[in-house]
């Protein structure tokens, strides 16, 4: 498996262990055998999340970018719907997610 993309709130959030890192869904996901999970590191805003997530597979599937294209993408296709709507461009709505693995 290629990816896997949790678009939920507070995806990358579990218990630290000690010399260890952080057990929770990334790390289940990564076992489990997704070369690359996407995470959300806050509470997200579901219309921001679901245009976060149209974009990136956007991106993926049709312009065939790599993750961190991908997710560039997506994070400008909310920026950008939400300055054309006079909403707040806080990086809150935008900047929640990340690429956990093989981020290629």
């Amino acid at each position: 498996m290629q990816w896997a993309v949790l678009a939920a709130c507070s995806t990358a959030s579990g218990a630290s262990h000690d010399y260890e890192g952080i057990y929770g869904l990334g790390r289940a996901f990564r076992l489990a055998g997704a070369r690359t999970v996407l995470l959300s590191l806050w509470p997200v805003e579901d219309q921001a999340t679901s245009i976060w997530s149209e974009a990136l597979y956007r991106a993926r599937v049709t312009e065939r970018a790599d993750t961190p294209a991908a997710m560039q993408a997506a994070q400008r296709a909310v920026l950008a719907a939400r300055r054309k709507s006079g909403q707040s461009d806080h990086p809150w709505y935008w900047a929640g997610f990340l690429a956990l693995g093989d981020w290629r």
